[in-house]
């Protein structure tokens, strides 16, 4: 399970995991269970993410959460689409008017 070749798709998996736990927060058990690898894993995964700013590991449980940081990257998609939608619209409206 600790093959270096599949680090980045165990940290989405871990990642994608957290997300599940933003509320309560996950222990590495609970990560390395979801993820389907090893609290060894998961410890050298968590200080990635943590390094990157996408989860937080809460000093008095121990428990991780995801950050706002990361969190707002849903926002950034949901503005993306917006941005589409504008553009879709004033093309149709071109084409009414013209």
């Amino acid at each position: 399970m600790s093959d270096s070749r599949n680090l980045p798709l165990r940290t989405l998996d871990v990642l994608e995991a957290l997300c599940g736990y933003a509320a309560t927060g996950a222990t590495n058990a609970d990560l390395a269970h979801a993820a389907h690898t090893t609290p060894a894993d998961i410890s050298r995964i968590t200080k990635l993410l943590i390094g990157k700013g996408w989860a937080r590991k809460s000093e008095d449980t121990g428990r991780f959460y995801p950050t706002a940081q990361f969190t707002r990257l849903t926002f950034r998609v949901l503005a993306d689409f917006e941005r589409a939608e504008n553009r879709l619209r004033d093309l149709k409206h071109g084409m009414a008017t013209a």
